[in-house]
């Protein structure tokens, strides 16, 4: 159980670098949060500095984890790694609820939310009340379509999208912050009448759960670990590019979002949150063409974080498959390395979910059971620390127990306020999914008896 697996089907798999990699990271992170978030809860938190708060302390979330996530990756580099990290820490059931949730939420779930967020924007675009669902599941069955041909062609899809996003993130920032501006958007409604949130008050707590979800992605380095050449120096150099480089780009998106407006003009007519605030902040910059035409490229960048998301949630399903915790069969690989079979219960999963309707709502039910599970992840580095002391480690948490632990602080804070704020409704529906989820194991164990 303590051994690390290598075998030369595993190193035959390994065909990225450190760059491709990164781009993974990035292209899963950088998204829907970033054009979408801050205009939902904006006004509610008053002022610049609550703003910028949630953001900060969502990236020191991301930060702590993916540095632990850096040393786990580095030294068990394989498939699914954030599930394998729990699996080894602390057996084989958490290892099993810890790969259900991600699959179902992380992916799944937001796949189809994100597939949304992209309909919306080509909507919006055309101004043309264009079918959003069959928009979705379009952009959906499209992702799927550049990761068949082959692992090294997906990989090269994933990265060149990335690239694109990055390069627009930083135009939309540095032209942002730079282009001249008359006066700010003004505040057409406010229905805020409370006092200003201070830092560590619940909104500003439920705010940065909310941002944890936009910084999400950095799990998916550890995930696509069994694909990189020399893990041991290279997952944790791309896990750490991409995080400074998306902590840089969000916060810098930020500062431009406060600067074409005050928090609370960050609403609709009626005083509700302001959808779609990264094209309102580029029409009201930049001017109606160019506004748009970067409300084509925020769709395109929603498509980057979908295929990205199809890479990392294939190898969850492939790491369960060989736990023997979902059928075999989606363990498989083609000759060119495509492990088509969990691309397709992705991508089915994602289409499916576009018929539940309140995606964004079922998901805000769920930030506790992922936050927890999430960080159960997290502390398989202290855990691992102890079971496994002689395994090759080629980087090391800096300022350990310390980092791991004020993640896992951070998160149990960011649950326990969200929970004052919005009530008992997460944790009951935490407790209902993880009753449902244990429930349903026999029947996936069922299979694997007969065999």
């Amino acid at each position: 159980m303590n051994e690390i697996p290598l075998s030369s089907k595993l190193d035959a798999r390994r065909t990225i670098g450190a760059a491709s990699a990164a781009c993974v990271i990035i292209a899963a992170m950088v998204g829907s949060g970033i054009f979408s978030l801050t205009g939902q809860f904006g006004a509610g938190l008053q002022t610049p500095s609550n703003i910028l708060t949630a953001w900060i302390f969502g990236g020191i979330l991301a930060l702590t984890g993916a540095l632990c996530f850096a040393e786990l990756g580095a030294m068990i580099p394989c498939s699914g790694g954030s599930v394998e990290f729990a699996r080894r820490a602390f057996g084989p059931t958490v290892g099993y609820l810890v790969a259900m949730v991600t699959i179902l939420a992380g992916y799944i779930l937001s796949e189809a939310l994100v597939a949304l967020f992209l309909a919306g924007y080509v909507d919006d675009l055309f101004d043309a009340n264009l079918p959003v669902a069959s928009i979705a599941a379009a952009s959906i069955v499209l992702v799927l379509l550049t990761q068949l041909i082959s692992v090294r062609s997906g990989f090269f899809a994933n990265s060149a999208l990335a690239y694109i996003k990055i390069g627009f993130v930083l135009v939309f920032v540095i032209a942002g912050l730079l282009v001249p501006m008359e006066s700010q958007i003004e505040v057409v409604a406010s229905s805020v009448t409370n006092a200003v949130p201070s830092f560590f008050s619940p909104p500003v707590a439920l705010a940065t759960l909310s941002v944890s979800f936009a910084y999400l992605g950095w799990s998916s380095g550890a995930d696509i670990a069994g694909e990189v050449r020399n893990p041991g120096r290279n997952v944790p150099r791309a896990i750490l590019l991409a995080m400074g480089l998306v902590f840089a780009l969000y916060i810098g998106v930020n500062l431009v979002y406060l600067r074409a407006m005050d928090p609370l003009a960050m609403t609709d007519a009626a005083g509700g949150p302001m959808p779609a605030i990264g094209a309102t902040t580029a029409r009201h910059l930049f001017g109606a063409t160019i506004g748009n035409g970067m409300g084509a490229v925020i769709a395109l960048l929603f498509f980057s974080t979908n295929v990205a998301g199809l890479i990392a949630g294939a190898r969850i399903l492939e790491s369960m498959a060989n736990a023997r915790e979902v059928p075999i069969a989606l363990s498989a690989r083609t000759d060119r390395g495509v492990p088509r079979n969990a691309l397709l219960v992705v991508t089915a999963g994602a289409l499916l979910s576009l018929l539940l309707g309140s995606l964004s709502e079922i998901l805000d039910l769920l930030t506790v059971l992922i936050a927890v599970f999430s960080s159960l992840s997290v502390a398989a580095v202290i855990v691992l620390r102890k079971t496994m002391p002689d395994a090759p480690r080629p980087f090391r948490v800096p300022l350990f127990p310390f980092t791991p632990l004020l993640y896992l602080a951070v998160a149990a804070w960011s649950v326990v306020m969200s929970v004052q704020a919005t009530g008992w409704k997460p944790i009951l529906a935490a407790a209902i999914t993880v009753a449902a989820l244990l429930l349903a194991r026999p029947l996936f164990a069922l299979n694997f008896n007969r065999a």
